[in-house]
């Protein structure tokens, strides 16, 4: 259990469960950043204080608090601070552009928007256009001394002035404010509640069981309900929470000997990275007792590594910000490349969505097992965003991932729909050939995208990061071992030798950049087919 919930069922609010955490864990430590640590009492403190700020600006119940802080103390603080006053914390990238900023904060009507900029425009030209399209905003500074706003650290230094609880939150009262990419490319709000909140940290903790003698290594974004989710989970259990702005891998390698890391999530690139650089005279890492992935499934390969060289077991979470989440810690389930069974349970204990199946993707109708498809769950509660009225729903969410269950309930997702390749036809999933082509030698990484071609429409073209082998991978010889595995029309036509591969923040490929740097380079290999019929037969998937 990663807090006290109350005896009459639901969750706990959750400012007063921290509250709780650190008065009983006043005087251990709670917050390592850049070599300092914090305690809990210390910790409680500036909740204190920001929140009294946060009453001095008429902050309550229901208001929006936009957070674009990076990974840092006062990221905890924010989020603390905003469930004291009863307001709901969105999370959001510190290196937004002035128009994407302005538009969020005018979409969410903001409260309050607490800043340390990263953008390439100057602070003030980027703040000072929010402020003219929404001046009832209250900006907030960090880092940026000299502006004309009021800074976070003149608040947090000051002792509080007023009693900084709000109303006091009910567990179905609203929390969270969770950013997501929407089909549009505007970001989506997905409104979550308290009681839903507190369930989704519960149902991890359950997997790995964090306690007070845990150190939890974190550098996965806060600003993303994953990163969110693990940094409350480390401190509602009484373990130390050691905070990196952004990933780098002989620093974490450092941190994880330095500080006695026990938990340590990351995504399979971060895995890869760690892996690859660890060298255990340099890197002793006994102390890891977990390592928590999720966003993309693990490879074979990779999943080995993890559990031999870091000697460590492994959560695996696969899941949406829309609250529709599986897990598992099976060994033998994740070397096999699942994501886990449906398992989750609702803050009042029934299964609100306890059911899942793969549906044809244009006729919704549900496939037998092993076929593959989109993932569907059962939705008896339509998903909220901000702003936009409730979902219609036909009791199922969508989630426009590509996937199977086997006969046992084993989930397995193999891409998301909308970056399957469409070649002559034919559907490919860029992560079925990604996670071959990472195995093969020579290969340090790898990511497979759609490049167009006069004849098939769509071209699978394999990127690769070469290994440090003296000779790089021909397109024709990863072709003959991806065919020992894979049908002939998934096999690449294109192979495309990359410095590195983009990725996201929360280190999925971000294939849209990688496409457009593929497309702009001259040098691919093609793979040439000798006739007409031979074209004709591709188009067909026959080659």
């Amino acid at each position: 259990m990663i807090g006290k919930a109350p005896a009459s069922g639901g969750a706990s609010p959750l400012a007063p469960s921290l509250a709780e955490a650190c008065r009983r864990w006043a005087d251990r430590p709670a917050v390592t950043e850049a070599g300092r640590t914090i305690s809990y009492a210390e910790l409680w403190r500036r909740v204190e204080a920001l929140a009294a700020g946060y009453a001095d600006l008429g902050v309550g119940a229901g208001d929006r608090i936009l957070c674009q802080l990076p990974n840092s103390t006062e990221h905890v603080v924010a989020i603390g601070a905003a469930w004291a006053r009863g307001a709901l914390h969105v999370g959001t990238d510190d290196d937004l552009t002035a128009p994407e900023l302005t538009w969020l904060v005018r979409h969410l009507d903001a409260r309050v928007l607490l800043s340390q900029p990263r953008s390439p425009a100057d602070p003030a030209d980027l703040l000072g256009e929010v402020a003219e399209a929404s001046p009832a905003t209250a900006v907030l500074v960090h880092g940026h001394a000299g502006l004309p706003y009021p800074l976070l650290a003149d608040l947090l230094a000051a002792p509080p002035a007023v009693a900084p609880t709000g109303p006091g939150p009910r567990p179905h009262d609203d929390a969270l404010v969770l950013l997501t990419s929407g089909t549009t490319g505007r970001p989506k709000g997905v409104v979550e509640t308290q009681a839903n909140c507190w369930a989704k940290m519960q149902f991890f903790a359950d997997a790995y069981a964090p306690g007070a003698d845990d150190v939890h290594l974190l550098y996965l974004p806060m600003a993303h309900v994953f990163g969110l989710r693990l940094a409350l989970i480390a401190l509602l259990s009484g373990g130390r929470l050691v905070v990196m702005e952004r990933f780098s891998r002989e620093p974490a390698l450092q941190l994880i000997a330095d500080e006695g890391v026990t938990v340590l999530p990351g995504m399979p690139a971060h895995f890869t990275l760690l892996t690859e650089a660890l060298d255990p005279r340099r890197h002793p890492v006994g102390s890891l007792r977990w390592a928590v992935s999720a966003a993309t499934a693990l490879p074979e390969g990779l999943a080995r590594q993890i559990y031999d060289r870091l000697g460590v077991d492994i959560l695996y979470v696969f899941g949406c910000s829309e609250g529709f989440t599986t897990r598992t810690t099976d060994p033998d389930e994740i070397l096999a490349g699942s994501v886990g069974r449906l398992v989750y349970r609702g803050p009042d204990g029934t299964p609100p969505n306890g059911t899942v199946r793969v549906v044809d993707p244009e006729t919704r109708q549900p496939l037998p097992a092993g076929a593959v498809g989109e993932l569907a769950f059962g939705a008896s509660r339509p998903v909220r965003y901000w702003g936009d009225p409730a979902a219609a729903t036909d009791g199922w969410y969508y989630t426009g991932d590509l996937g199977r269950i086997d006969a046992d309930g084993r989930i397995y997702v193999l891409g998301r729909l909308k970056e399957l390749v469409n070649r002559g036809g034919l559907k490919v999933a860029p992560t079925e050939v990604e996670s071959l082509l990472r195995t093969y030698p020579g290969v340090a990484d790898a990511a497979v995208v759609g490049v167009p071609d006069r004849v098939l429409g769509e071209a699978v073209c394999a990127c690769i990061v070469p290994g440090s082998g003296p000779v790089p991978p021909c397109l024709n010889e990863v072709r003959d071992f991806l065919g020992i595995h894979l049908a002939r029309h998934k096999l690449p036509d294109q192979l495309c030798l990359v410095d590195h591969i983009p990725r996201t923040k929360i280190g999925k490929v971000d294939r849209p950049a990688l496409a457009a740097a593929v497309v702009a380079d001259g040098r691919r290999q093609h793979f040439r087919r000798s006739s007409p019929a031979q074209h004709q037969n591709a188009v067909r998937g026959r080659e």
